[in-house]
């Protein structure tokens, strides 16, 4: 049986538990790491391991594999070769039965308990058998681990950790960068939120939340939703709740219905980021004549009205008085992507239901001294 599994240290530990004897190869082992390992075998347990320098691993590990080995049978190499060593191995063998992990989770905290990771487990023996023969192969080629190799190692391994603490504080400030460049911002967010509140608690609140709820529902059968087969395109312009759409798209759109259809599937398909649904179906591929902004961000609203908003003049208008800013250099779909997050943050903080609600009271502020 072979399984994908996220969080390496559950059916490591489960392994390990019972086996009768271990293969570790991995780039990269911290003494945490390896401390994991030695917790969970049995004290006969026989032990190989494999184990790479071209990422610093801990000189502490390596100390402990090292006095381990002059007083038991446990095997270990290191890898010297000039190819990078990469691979994060995990074999164990009970009786005559094996056990595989080979992921990207290498032999650390953050490897088997914390990152992101993603690791086949196996018990094709088969393919465990491969295993043992590319751990037994690479094994050979690899020096032994000595005394004298960790005394220098400890003092390269200092400069080498100040140096990964550094990439690792670029990277996270990179992040940081790349988060706040996908955010969108509102100069006067407080007046917005203040007024808003006071919309949500006067006494039609919760007619206009029935209202919406209505007009949702009669959008949906307009356009048979989530099948679309049979579109009433008159009756799904004549609601002007949910962003008025001008008649003279009509006659366009209705020569296109197919590709309509097609687009309509399209928009309501949450495997697909909003962003990229959005820019295909408005400049695109899958654009379809008549078909503008308001259209897609309606049948948005429609399909999800607790994540899409209503982008239209009216709606535009109203964050543009309350200062929206927008990140430069992205598509109408990015903008479009951050400003429904925005938005739905401004939901939570108002007790607004959703994003259908909140745009009747957009339409109020975007009205305002017309």
């Amino acid at each position: 049986m072979t399984t994908i599994v996220t969080k390496l240290s559950d059916p490591l530990l489960a392994d390990l538990k019972v086996a009768d004897e271990i293969w570790v190869a991995v780039a990269l082992m911290s003494f945490d790491g390896l401390d994991f390992i030695l917790n969970n075998i049995k004290p006969n347990c026989r032990q190989n391991y494999l184990i790479g320098l071209d990422l610093p691993t801990d000189p502490k590990a390596l100390k402990k594999l090292n006095e381990l080995q002059l007083k038991s049978d446990l095997k270990v190499q290191l890898y010297t070769e000039k190819n990078c060593f990469h691979p994060k191995v995990y074999i164990t063998k009970k009786k005559n039965s094996y056990s595989a992990l080979v992921g990207s989770a290498n032999c650390t905290n953050g490897g088997l308990f914390n990152n992101v990771e993603l690791t086949t487990h196996t018990s094709d023996q088969d393919i465990c058998g491969q295993l043992v023969k590319w751990f037994e192969k690479h094994y050979k080629i690899g020096k032994p681990l000595t005394t004298t190799f960790i005394e220098q190692y400890q003092a390269d391994y200092n400069e080498r950790k100040e140096r990964k603490k550094k990439e690792e504080r670029i990277a996270k400030k990179e992040k940081q960068i790349l988060n706040e460049e996908h955010e969108a911002t509102l100069a006067e967010k407080t007046q917005f939120l203040k007024i808003l509140k006071q919309y949500r608690k006067n006494s039609d609140y919760n007619s206009i939340v029935a209202d919406r709820q209505k007009t949702v529902k009669e959008l949906r059968t307009d356009l048979d939703y989530p099948n679309y087969k049979n579109l009433n395109i008159d009756s799904y312009f004549s609601h002007w709740e949910l962003g008025h759409l001008i008649a003279i798209a009509i006659p366009a759109i209705k020569r296109h219905l197919p590709e309509l259809r097609k687009l309509l599937k399209y928009l309501s398909d949450e495997n697909i980021d909003i962003a990229v649904r959005y820019d295909r179906a408005l400049t695109g591929d899958l654009k379809v004549e008549g078909v503008s902004k308001a259209f897609i961000s309606k049948v948005l609203a429609a399909h999800k009205p607790d994540l899409y908003f209503v982008k239209n003049g009216k709606t535009e208008k109203a964050l543009r008085k309350y200062g929206i800013k927008l990140p430069r250099g992205l598509s109408e779909g990015e903008k479009y992507k951050i400003t429904c997050k925005f938005l739905r943050q401004v939901c939570i903080d108002t007790d607004i239901k959703d994003l259908a609600v909140l745009d009747y009271y957009l339409y109020l502020e975007g009205n305002d001294n017309e």
